[in-house]
């Protein structure tokens, strides 16, 4: 039987997979700002890109055979999700990215320690939705390694209703944006640094999404509005 389940969701990875290369073939793709998180990357900096989990689609195609390291838990759907990431080109740790003594932390951090590039959904595994925890955070102020905020808005879409992610699914030949914002630093570990750079990493990321949502609404964006949202 565990042959056989594992066989369903090493079928099941392989069709998202493919879903999301078809859908994505299609879509024109603008990046905005990215030039400071290229620059950080040049410079052979570790890195930590910070997105919500309904952003994915796109990023998973953005970044395809980038090796970039990226938790997921250790659930049947994370199963899912890690044999989707393995089919992208990314690396996989598993396990919970909660703060303290937990596998995907450990491996995380074993891997910004090779000189990875690590990618968290902010919100994931489960939500609430846009709700920033405090995994990402900790790892940046435990590795010294800036935070990237990054959002991703579509011209035309649908969100997944059924999911508690609101998952934005593009819709076919569409345009799409992936908009970066400035980095978040943190400066150590204490329970007060977590606290206060975990809330300015959620302000950052909820106004980032709203600015890459005005580029289809109003037909421009102003980079000058990202320091004041």
């Amino acid at each position: 039987m565990e042959r056989i389940s594992m066989i369903r969701l090493r079928i099941l990875g392989r069709l998202a997979w493919l879903f999301v290369m078809l859908l994505n073939w299609s879509i024109r793709v603008r990046f905005l700002n990215r030039e400071p998180a290229e620059y950080l990357v040049s410079e052979k900096k570790s890195v930590i890109y910070a997105f919500f989990h309904g952003d994915m689609i796109p990023l998973l195609h953005a970044y395809r055979n980038s090796s970039i390291l990226i938790p997921a838990s250790e659930s049947r759907d994370g199963e899912i999700m890690a044999r989707l990431l393995n089919n992208f080109g990314f690396d996989v740790v598993r396990g919970s990215s909660k703060r303290k003594g937990h596998k995907a932390l450990l491996g995380l951090i074993a891997g910004m320690r090779r000189g990875k590039t690590v990618a968290i959904s902010v919100d994931g595994p489960r939500g609430p939705l846009h709700d920033v925890k405090p995994g990402a955070v900790y790892l940046a102020g435990l590795m010294k390694a800036p935070i990237i905020p990054i959002a991703v808005a579509a011209r035309k879409y649908q969100n997944l209703e059924s999911s508690w992610d609101q998952l934005l699914i593009p819709a076919p030949f569409t345009e799409a944006v992936i908009l970066y914002g400035d980095s978040v630093y943190v400066d150590g570990t204490s329970d007060e640094e977590i606290s206060a750079a975990q809330r300015a990493l959620e302000v950052s990321l909820r106004g980032l999404k709203r600015q890459a949502e005005s580029v289809f609404q109003n037909g421009h964006i102003d980079m000058s509005a990202l320091k004041d949202s």
